[in-house]
């Protein structure tokens, strides 16, 4: 509904003072931060107040994750600005992200990942999604296996890990929003 009252309001240049029912599709702000390294202590999130267990985190897993949910948006034909500018926002906080050890076919260690995806509205917390995800091989887990073959049957980078958890919180979040 939103969508055809911002579409109607565009097609026809209608003013109208309630500019926030187009604000709540069109550009969302996007903040991503990491965890402060504390070992592996325990802690609790700043925002939704879950506990996590911080890992360690690529230099630059903030820039790649930006990207990453940036791009996303753009494929949902939304908008984006950086920061917590906008009205609504999701914030990402990275707590995990680590790269695996090995080739496609065989690791030393498996890629994992761990964020929380936060969609802020006037600063006020709205919903959470958190995606945490260490790589299994098959054998470990047979339930997996549709998982398994639509990543190739292979061992994926921490970078198809991220891209595959911001898919899945932006389905969630952004019913929150539409």
């Amino acid at each position: 509904m939103r969508r055809f009252m911002c579409l109607f309001v565009a097609l026809w240049g209608i003013v109208i003072p309630m500019w926030s029912v187009c604000d709540a599709f069109g550009d969302l702000g996007v903040d991503v931060e990491r965890v402060p390294s504390q070992g592996d202590q325990v802690d609790q999130c700043k925002y939704c107040g879950k506990m996590i267990t911080p890992g360690k985190i690529h230099g630059d897993a903030e820039a790649i994750m930006k990207n990453q949910l940036e791009s996303a948006l753009t494929g949902r034909d939304m908008g984006y600005v950086e920061g917590k500018t906008k009205t609504q926002y999701i914030n990402v906080l990275i707590y995990k992200y680590q790269e695996r050890q090995g080739g496609n076919y065989a690791v030393d260690r498996p890629a994992g990942i761990g964020f929380h995806m936060h969609l802020m509205n006037r600063g006020v917390l709205k919903r959470v999604f958190v995606y945490e995800e260490d790589q299994q091989a098959l054998m470990e887990n047979l339930f997996s296996i549709g998982k398994f073959m639509s990543r190739g049957g292979k061992w994926v980078t921490v970078e198809r890990l991220s891209s595959d958890g911001i898919e899945k919180g932006l389905d969630m979040l952004l019913e929150a929003v539409e």
